[in-house]
C-alpha cells in the first residue's frame, strides 16, 4: 500500500490554522498538507530552527506560513504564542495539537520527573494551547484536531506514562466536544499506531523486554508502519467542512492493530 495522499486544493481557503509540534513528523506533514489546501499556517514548536524549515517548505510551494517559538508547558508563553497566531491574519479557524514526546521503560523504573515531563507536554500542553485558542475558535466557529495514539485506546507495553497522557488527550477531546457542540466548535482526534517519525525512531524497548509483549498490537497490514503524510491526510479531513457532522470522534489509524 502506498503512503501518498492527495490534498484537496481550496478546502481551507481563507482559513488560518495553528499547528503545534510543526517542526517535524506528523506536525510538519500536517502543516504542509493544510497549507496545500489553502490555509495560512502558523507553525508552533519549541524547536524554532525546525519550525523555520517547515515554514520555508510551505512558502516554497506558494503557501503562507509563520513560525512561532513556544514551550507548551509554560502557560504565559502559550498565551502569547496563541495570541500571536490569532493576530497574524486576524483570525484562527483550525487548531491541530501535534506536539508530543515519547517515553519507554518498565513502569517501576519510570521516575517522577519523566512521568511529569510526558504528561506535561502531551496532555497539559494540549489543554493549555486549546484553552488559549478557544476565544478565537468561538468567534470563527472553528475546530480542533488532537493527535492521540492507540496507546491511549488500549494501553501499550512499557509505555505507561505515554499511554496515560494519550488516554487523557482522548478524554479531553470527547469532553470538550460535548461541552462545546452547542457553540459550534468541533473537537476530534486521531489515534495513530506506528508512524515513521523522529519520536518513534527514538524509542527502544528496555533491555530484556518480553518478546510476547513487543508483538502485541502490531499492525496487520504491510508495511507495518505509516508515513506522517497519511496521518496528515486524516487530520485534514477532520479539520475541513467535509467533517461538519463529526465531533468527539477518535479515528484509529493503525493498520488494524486494534481490531
Amino acid at each position: 500500500m502506498g503512503s501518498e495522499t492527495r490534498s484537496s486544493p481550496g478546502r481551507q481557503d481563507g482559513h488560518v490554522a495553528l499547528i503545534t509540534g510543526a517542526a517535524s513528523g506528523i506536525g510538519r506533514a500536517t502543516a504542509v498538507r493544510l497549507a496545500g489546501e489553502g490555509a495560512a499556517v502558523a507553525c508552533l514548536d519549541i524547536d524554532n530552527p525546525g519550525c523555520e524549515v517547515t515554514v520555508r517548505d510551505i512558502r516554497s510551494r506558494g503557501g503562507r506560513s509563520t513560525a512561532i517559538d513556544c514551550d507548551v508547558t509554560v502557560p504565559d508563553m502559550v498565551a502569547r504564542a496563541v495570541s500571536k497566531a490569532g493576530t497574524w491574519l486576524g483570525r484562527l479557524d483550525v487548531l491541530v495539537n501535534c506536539v508530543g514526546v515519547g517515553s519507554i521503560d518498565r513502569t517501576e523504573d519510570v521516575s517522577w520527573d519523566e512521568w511529569s515531563r510526558v504528561l506535561s507536554i502531551n496532555l497539559s500542553g494540549t489543554f493549555l494551547v486549546t484553552k488559549a485558542a478557544l476565544p478565537s475558535l468561538l468567534e470563527s466557529r472553528g475546530n480542533v484536531v488532537n493527535v492521540a495514539s492507540i496507546a491511549g485506546l488500549n494501553g501499550w507495553r512499557y509505555m505507561a506514562a505515554y499511554a496515560a497522557s494519550k488516554g487523557g488527550v482522548i478524554a479531553l477531546t470527547k469532553s470538550m466536544a460535548a461541552e462545546y457542540a452547542d457553540r459550534l466548535i468541533r473537537f476530534n482526534c486521531v489515534a495513530p499506531g506506528s508512524v515513521d517519525t523522529p519520536l518513534a525512531r527514538g524509542l527502544e524497548p528496555p533491555e530484556g523486554a518480553d518478546e510476547r509483549l513487543l508483538e502485541r498490537r502490531r499492525a496487520l497490514l504491510r508495511p507495518q508502519i505509516a508515513q506522517p503524510e497519511e496521518i496528515a491526510g486524516a487530520i485534514a479531513y477532520l479539520a475541513s467542512a467535509e467533517a461538519r457532522f463529526v465531533t468527539g470522534s477518535v479515528l484509529a489509524i493503525d493498520g488494524g492493530a486494534t481490531v
